[in-house]
């Protein structure tokens, strides 16, 4: 047997061997960014949901002012940390920090209410529309990340 014909062998199964590792990376690597981007989308969508919980409920609390300035155990009841440091653990550093912004607006916006600030007021007007300003930037910046990833 010639040398030529084995060596062309051996190099014709190195580099097969070598595809096939190559291909088995490409596809590890888009399943995992498909699992991460999934991840990400449900954390969101859990986030998103226990604020719209919270930020409903709040609106038809009751005034109490006992209850101006915690806020944070309210929320906490709708699931809205939990949810928050799900994100936390699987989002980037920008939008943990407009997930931390938006939950700061509903927070103020639940002391308006407690407060006992009537919907048409101006304190409760300003609350609510920075609760939704806060919300779409949030909304945006998810999406954002989801394209990324």
């Amino acid at each position: 047997m010639q040398w030529s014909t084995i060596a062309a062998t051996a190099v014709g199964t190195v580099l097969g061997v070598v595809a096939t590792l190559a291909a088995d990376h490409v596809r590890w690597r888009r399943d995992r960014a498909e699992h991460d981007r999934e991840t990400l989308r449900t954390a969101c969508t859990e986030y998103l949901s226990a604020l719209s919980r919270a930020r409903d409920a709040f609106s038809r609390t009751a005034p109490s002012p006992d209850r101006v300035g915690k806020g944070h155990v309210a929320i906490g009841e709708h699931g809205v940390y939990a949810a928050q440091q799900q994100l936390e653990l699987v989002a980037r550093r920008r939008l943990v920090d407009s997930v931390g912004r938006t939950t700061l607006g509903v927070l103020d916006f639940h002391d308006a209410v407690a407060a006992g600030h009537a919907p048409d007021s101006p304190e409760y007007v300003h609350a609510w529309r920075a609760v939704g300003r806060a919300r779409t930037a949030l909304t945006e910046e998810m999406r954002a990340a989801l394209r990324r990833t």
